[in-house]
């Protein structure tokens, strides 16, 4: 799963954060005084004792200070294969999991280790994904009573109050996070958000490259300043956040979307594809990821592949015509004379479903 819907993916009504991060802090505190030693290093040691837990712990923090999640997950597997109940190696296992993405996957682990911090904290970002709000603030509240004290948590926080139109509970919240974090990056990004709501896009500008000053890696940030970069038609440069977004948050698939398409404004398009793909990769319900990719594959004379991705797009949207439309255009430049028959045949037979849709809706008097 990657990232859908709301601002938590793409910057539209509302600014809703984004959904996969790993706070490094958190991260760093994990790791022991043996970080500094190479990969092989620590592979050697686990093959040398490799009943030895700590060994696994330390290196999968190791590995995802580094973003290399997969990497890590394989090797937290391996560790719970040695001692199952370790509570380390199956929290990191759940952080893992929603660093790639799956969402479920990570709830499900982090919902079966006993209530810290650190786990409540995750589960409300993983809820806080799935949209479901009112979970998203009960974890993280839980989260930030536990003792976990993140500022991310708090922007979070606030976030999921602005989402369930609590607008005492968001001042609270703000107040907390200006009262503990006054040096904080994410007071910026808070500012910034503001900014960006009022169409004030030099001020929001402004604010996030603090806020990318302070630290550089603030997940989402990058990605909102590339978006502000691209709507003055900066695409350059907005390709560059872009290309740093998807570095710090590589599940986030609005990321790679924003990326190709920057990528095909400045005439790139072989680039542009393989991001359209992890996109859709993340994100199967990305209606734009498929127009945009088999737009892009069109063009490109890969009308095969286009056709391919628009039947993919079909399976996920069986009632939108525009996507039959499209195919049936591509289909007939392959010369799939029957296949395009049929799909003109479905298409007239959705629009007559819709027209009949319309025609039983009472007009009002």
């Amino acid at each position: 799963m990657g990232t859908r819907g709301s601002l938590r993916c793409r910057m539209g009504s509302l600014l809703m954060g984004v959904p996969f991060c790993i706070p490094a802090l958190l991260l760093f505190q994990a790791l022991s005084s043996g970080a500094s030693e190479g990969r092989d290093t620590y592979e050697r040691r686990i093959q040398n004792a490799p009943s030895n837990v700590s060994l696994y712990n330390e290196y999968v923090s190791i590995l995802m200070v580094d973003r290399a999640y997969e990497k890590a997950l394989n090797w937290i597997e391996k560790g719970l294969a040695v001692e199952p109940a370790n509570a380390e190696l199956r929290l990191k296992r759940g952080i893992a999991l929603h660093a790639l993405g799956r969402v479920e996957k990570s709830l499900r682990t982090l919902e079966a280790l006993p209530a810290t911090g650190e786990a409540r904290f995750y589960m409300g970002l993983g809820y806080g994904a799935l949209r479901d709000h009112a979970s998203a603030r009960k974890f993280l509240t839980e989260a930030w009573e536990l003792g976990f004290r993140e500022p991310y948590l708090l922007y979070s926080l606030i976030e999921e109050d602005q989402a369930v139109g609590d607008k005492a509970a968001g001042l609270n919240h703000f107040q907390l996070l200006a009262k503990d974090f006054p040096d904080s990056p994410w007071l910026h990004v808070l500012y910034a958000d503001a900014y960006f709501l009022k169409n004030d896009d030099a001020q929001a500008r402004a604010e996030y490259q603090e806020a990318l000053r302070l630290n550089p890696d603030l997940p989402g940030v990058n990605f909102r300043m590339g978006f502000l970069l691209n709507k003055s038609r900066e695409h350059a440069a907005a390709l560059e956040y872009f290309r740093k977004e998807v570095a710090v948050n590589p599940a986030y698939s609005d990321a790679h979307l924003f990326l190709a398409e920057t990528l095909r404004n400045l005439v790139r398009d072989e680039e542009a594809i393989p991001h359209f793909r992890r996109a859709l990769a993340l994100d199967p319900k990305s209606e734009l990821a498929y127009r945009a990719l088999a737009s892009t594959l069109t063009k490109r004379g890969d009308l095969t592949g286009a056709a391919d991705v628009l039947g993919e797009a079909e399976k996920e949207f069986p009632v939108d015509t525009g996507f039959r439309a499209q195919r049936i255009l591509v289909l007939n430049k392959l010369n799939r004379r029957e296949e395009a028959r049929r799909e003109k045949d479905q298409y007239l037979l959705l629009m007559q479903e819709r027209q009949n849709r319309e025609n039983e809706v009472p007009k009002k008097p």
